[in-house]
C-alpha cells in the first residue's frame, strides 16, 4: 500500500505551464495542432485532447477513437460518460486530412484512415 499512496501523491497538484485551446499550435514535430470540442475530445478521460501532426497528417486520437485489427471505431460507449458529445468530437476529427490515426486503445490505423474516420462521422449524425 505505501507504493500506491506514493503514486497518488505524485498525481496531486500538477501545475499548468500553459493553457491549451482548440487549434493551439505546439512547436513540435513540424507543428502539432491541439484538437478538442467543449473543453476536450470526449473519450472516457476528463480533460482529454487529441493532437494532429500536420506535417505527417497523423492524428493522435487518444481515447476519442478506438481501433481493432486496423479498423477504426468510435469511443468505447460503456466507458464514455457523454456519448453525444463524444460523437461530436468524432465529427470534428473527421474534418482533418488524416493519413494515420493512433488510438490509445487498439493502436495504429493507416489503411484508408481518412475514409474510415469520415464513415464513423457520418454514422454519428
Amino acid at each position: 500500500m505505501p507504493q500506491l499512496k506514493a503514486f497518488i501523491e505524485r498525481l496531486k497538484g500538477t501545475p499548468v505551464d500553459e493553457p491549451l485551446h482548440d487549434n493551439s499550435h505546439l512547436d513540435l514535430a513540424g507543428d502539432v495542432r491541439v484538437i478538442f470540442t467543449r473543453g476536450h475530445t470526449h473519450g472516457h478521460t476528463r480533460g482529454h485532447i487529441s493532437l494532429y501532426l500536420e506535417r505527417t497528417r497523423t492524428l493522435i486520437s487518444g481515447d476519442a477513437l478506438t481501433a481493432n485489427s486496423g479498423q477504426l471505431a468510435g469511443p468505447n460507449a460503456q466507458a464514455t460518460s457523454n456519448l453525444p458529445q463524444a460523437m461530436e468530437s468524432v465529427r470534428k476529427l473527421a474534418e482533418l486530412d488524416v493519413q494515420t490515426t493512433v488510438c490509445y486503445h487498439g493502436g495504429i490505423v493507416s489503411n484508408n484512415a481518412n475514409g474510415q474516420l469520415r464513415r464513423l462521422a457520418q454514422a454519428a449524425v
